[in-house]
């Protein structure tokens, strides 16, 4: 009698050890075509974050971009803005020097990624023209259309792109009036590449019309940057030719400056 007690026993809780593995897997597969994803935190919510900020790969949408702009205010005086990623990924305060290739043609640019586009990875007029046809955009050769084909992109040290800062000092030039937004985002309790290699300039706008052409601190736990002139202030800057930022107009490869827009001094 004792050994059949035993026997129903062993039985019932393998049962119920299989019944439970099965609800389990079931629960699962329903999460996994209801569209039910790991909850944020997990390994697993953040496998696409990255997407195309960091590592490397291929895309097939770059198109050019004939205008200078940066979201998160960089100094278009103080960088060489043919050499600009303006990407649908967020600006990062480490991956922000990417390298872009023509494997077809064996032609390769590096750029800095400061910027957004709404659509496609966009990049400078220049580059583009370079990456497909081997020549500048400027009169005689400048090309016109749109993505061209399959490009490999990969991001490196940020270092590698300090070529790309024309002032010399290796420190990505940014707007004190218009920057903090993204300044703090890359020193908040992070060691960042941005974080370590930045200057911040009395320049009010990325196009750099109006301003002073002098450097600004920033005391730890500020959230306001001290400038010689007071943050912000003046009007066009002094000499303006020592700050002229180009465009390249497309398809003419006609260089023009940057004209004055309204609002251009809204904070980033």
């Amino acid at each position: 009698m004792m050994h059949k007690v035993i026997f129903l026993v062993v039985v019932f809780v393998a049962a119920f050890g299989f019944a439970q593995e099965l609800s389990t897997s079931i629960i699962k597969a329903g999460a996994s075509s209801l569209g039910v994803h790991s909850p944020v935190g997990t390994p697993d919510s953040h496998i696409h974050d990255k997407r195309q900020s960091s590592g490397s790969g291929t895309i097939s949408d770059v198109t050019p971009h004939p205008y200078y702009s940066s979201s998160v205010g960089v100094l278009g005086c103080k960088i060489n803005t043919n050499r600009v990623a303006y990407w649908k990924e967020p600006v990062d305060c480490d991956n922000i020097c990417v390298k872009l290739t023509n494997v077809t043609a064996g032609r390769s640019v590096t750029l800095l990624r400061i910027d957004q586009s709404g659509g496609a990875h966009d990049i400078s007029y220049d580059a583009w023209n370079y990456l497909f046809t081997g020549k500048p955009a400027a009169p005689g050769t400048a090309a016109t259309g749109g993505a061209e084909g399959e490009l490999k992109y990969e991001y490196l040290p940020a270092d590698n792109c300090k070529s790309l800062i024309t002032d010399g000092s290796g420190k990505l030039p940014l707007s004190a009036a218009n920057s903090m937004n993204y300044l703090t985002s890359c020193t908040n309790g992070r060691d960042t590449w941005v974080g370590r290699n930045h200057q911040l300039w009395n320049i009010n706008d990325p196009l750099c019309h109006r301003g002073y052409d002098e450097k600004c601190t920033l005391a730890q736990g500020a959230n306001q940057a001290t400038c010689g002139h007071g943050l912000g202030t003046g009007g066009d800057l002094p000499n303006p030719t020592d700050h002229v930022v180009m465009n390249i107009e497309y398809g003419t490869g006609k260089e023009v400056p940057v004209p004055k827009v309204a609002g251009e001094e809204s904070s980033f």
